[in-house]
């Protein structure tokens, strides 16, 4: 991954960046699906259910919990990132899964997956729930659901 991105801040430097190139996507997809250690940013067992039925269809290994004080991640800017964050510094973690509120309140939520160096791999968005109307678990597996098919092909 290192080596991806120093080609990557290279190519950008030189004026020569054009994009995301397959071997990229492909480093990304191989860091998701060796990850042996992921973690859940969150003490919701239904959440951590949801993630888990998710991660199973796209061949990568159950996450485990981490039950860490997220409430103080509302009072910053990008609240999902925050806990992503919190979850690597307080974990020993390949890979940290978090949801959150993407910004201000009434943005909207963002499921993250970070790698151990606070690395952002892949991300999605869902709107305010109030346009969604659909409970927490079925937010978390449709974010989640896209967050990877960005990177991997589902198995399932």
């Amino acid at each position: 991954m290192s080596e991806a991105v120093r080609g990557a801040l290279w190519e950008s430097a030189l004026g020569r960046r054009m994009g995301d190139k397959r071997e990229e996507v492909e480093t990304v997809a191989r860091t998701l699906l060796e990850a042996e250690d992921l973690v859940v940013v969150t003490s919701n067992e239904k959440k951590v259910k949801a993630v888990n039925e998710v991660l199973r269809e796209f061949g990568m290994r159950e996450a485990r919990p981490a039950d860490l004080p997220t409430d103080m991640a509302d009072a910053t800017p990008c609240p999902a990132l925050f806990k992503a964050v919190m979850g690597v510094q307080a974990t020993d973690a390949d890979v940290v899964i978090a949801r959150g509120r993407l910004g201000v309140p009434g943005s909207g939520a963002m499921t993250v997956l970070m790698d151990s160096r606070c690395r952002v791999l892949t991300a999605a968005l869902s709107p305010p729930h109030p346009l969604h109307g659909m409970d927490v678990e079925e937010a978390v597996r449709r974010e989640l659901r896209e967050a990877l098919s960005r990177v991997i092909r589902s198995k399932g």
